[in-house]
């Protein structure tokens, strides 16, 4: 989605249209826009149709060329953009003219030869320039140039620029999941049918790839046909992407590039999908046979949509998020906004801190770059805490803070190796809650990793010991797991390993966030 600055006949700028896509209708105006600014002499020669157009500050002149090489589109970009050159250079100029009064014209000037270097190149090759991926989200709905377009939003997290910046990540601060989550339930609480149907792939997407580390495409090529019983079992069919963990061969086609996976699912979710394909069963339906519909997206905003039998799109999601997020929430701020690929990171990060599962190992050991792994860890110790925090504002209210120290232990406690124990279950004769620890080397009923045990070295029975050790034990076991899959990258470990490694790391993290709860019972 970009906004537009309209440049008005008594030459002031007036931030009033959005662009959602390029189409006939953006277009038009796109070329009035053109005639505004030729009117008022900062275009001093060509017409919109022209592929090269001089523009003036007054002080210099800069000459921008639109001249796309045909073969060279053909060869590099016609099959993952999905439209024509002739599409693909009128895009550009609109995009041109949608950048004037918010950017210089230099700057215009390079928008537009990194615009041009998508038809020169492999899109593997192309730099994750935000201006890039903004164009492309732009050009007509293309279910391959989302693909291109995720790839590159999550290359762009780990580009030089931003390491440069010492920015590890783009995503939003945990807090914000939680109240975006907030609003979410209250907003659908009170939600009529239109607003429902339009933001139901939304609400979806929030319900599913916050527990099932998704990416948007992959989600958004779900079948309409998805759902069914099984042995007692809903049974949710997604689509999962084969292009992922290795160098291989892109097919540009779904069968080729995406395998169909079964995965059980609540029967809450499965009755939300039920009623969304009974509620637009007479809707055009994609051509790609696909859960979503556009009809709703459209006319919820007033629109016609640009083809009948689209699919329900990157941009489209996109957009949809965003509307919610202004609208509903009233985020103005960009840095306070999640984004559609933040859930897939999200849930990486809860189910890595809940022990994982083999379907995790399997995605974590198919990373072909050990920094977009590592992305996942370093964040593990403050999802922790924002879950617990979060934890225990809905169940006490109010405003939490946090005490470095605990107070001593009043309750019931006995002795064991090194200190005490508190477990009531240890107490009464039962073992269960110690086979729930493992130690560094694998072991079962370590005490030292036990959230119940007392450490007795001080000479008085502390419950926990500073939150901040808890925090490196997390922050360690992260780092281990993290050495443990570079190791199975190689060849040199198995799945196990990443297993037991993982839940070495859920234990940690139990005990950090049990250290955190009980500090906060004592304010």
């Amino acid at each position: 989605m970009l906004t537009s600055r309209v440049y008005t006949d008594d030459k002031n700028y007036e931030r009033h249209y959005v662009v959602a896509a390029i189409n006939e209708e953006t277009l038009r105006q796109a070329e009035s826009t053109f005639d505004i600014y030729r009117k008022n002499g900062v275009i001093l020669s060509g017409s919109f149709s022209d592929d090269e157009w001089v523009l003036t500050n007054q002080v210099k002149k800069t000459t921008l060329s639109f001249c796309s090489n045909e073969i060279m589109f053909k060869r590099y970009a016609e099959k993952w953009i999905g439209c024509s050159c002739r599409c693909f250079t009128d895009g550009m100029k609109a995009y041109a003219i949608f950048q004037m009064g918010s950017i210089a014209l230099a700057g215009i000037k390079e928008i537009v030869k990194k615009l041009m270097c998508v038809t020169e190149k492999p899109h593997t090759e192309l730099n994750a320039d935000i201006h890039i991926i903004e164009f492309l989200k732009l050009l007509p709905d293309n279910e391959i140039k989302d693909q291109v377009i995720e790839e590159m939003e999550e290359r762009s997290m780990f580009s030089p620029q931003t390491k440069a910046n010492k920015r590890q990540r783009i995503l939003a601060e945990f807090d914000a999941y939680f109240r975006f989550n907030d609003a979410l339930e209250e907003f659908w609480i009170n939600a009529n049918d239109d607003e429902k149907l339009f933001y139901f792939p939304m609400y979806f997407w929030w319900t599913l790839t916050a527990i099932l580390p998704l990416r948007p495409t992959e989600f958004l090529l779900i079948p309409r046909m998805c759902t069914e019983k099984k042995n007692g079992e809903n049974i949710l069919t997604i689509r999962r992407t084969n292009l992922k963990g290795g160098k291989k061969k892109i097919c540009y086609s779904i069968n080729g590039d995406y395998r169909l996976m079964k995965y059980s699912v609540p029967d809450s979710m499965a009755a939300e999908l039920k009623e969304y394909i009974n509620a637009t069963v007479k809707m055009p339906l994609s051509k790609l046979g696909t859960l979503f519909v556009q009809e709703p997206h459209y006319s919820h905003i007033g629109k016609s949509a640009p083809n009948s039998s689209s699919y329900y799109s990157y941009q489209n999601l996109s957009y949809c998020l965003k509307r919610f997020q202004y609208d509903i929430m009233k985020i103005e701020e960009d840095k306070n906004r999640i984004n559609l690929g933040d859930t897939r990171h999200l849930a990486m990060i809860s189910l890595i801190a809940s022990g994982g599962s083999p379907v995790i190992c399997k995605e974590l050991a198919g990373h072909s770059d050990i920094n977009i792994s590592s992305h996942y860890y370093s964040n593990i110790s403050r999802f922790v805490e924002c879950a617990t925090y979060e934890m225990y504002r809905r169940q006490k209210g109010g405003s939490v803070d946090m005490m470095s120290h605990k107070p001593y232990s009043t309750g019931e406690t006995v002795k064991v190796g090194g200190g005490r124990c508190d477990s009531a279950a240890y107490i009464a004769g039962s073992i269960s809650d110690c086979i729930r620890n493992v130690g560094t080397s694998g072991e079962l009923g370590n005490c030292m990793f036990c959230p119940h045990f007392i450490d007795g070295k001080s000479g008085k029975y502390l419950i926990f010991s500073n939150a901040g050790d808890t925090k490196n034990h997390v922050d360690a076991d992260s780092k281990y797991l993290m050495h443990v899959l570079e190791t199975v990258r190689k060849g040199k470990g198995c799945n196990e390993d990443i297993q037991s490694a993982l839940l070495r790391l859920q234990h940690s993290s139990a005990r950090y966030s049990q250290c955190l709860y009980k500090n906060m019972e004592v304010l």
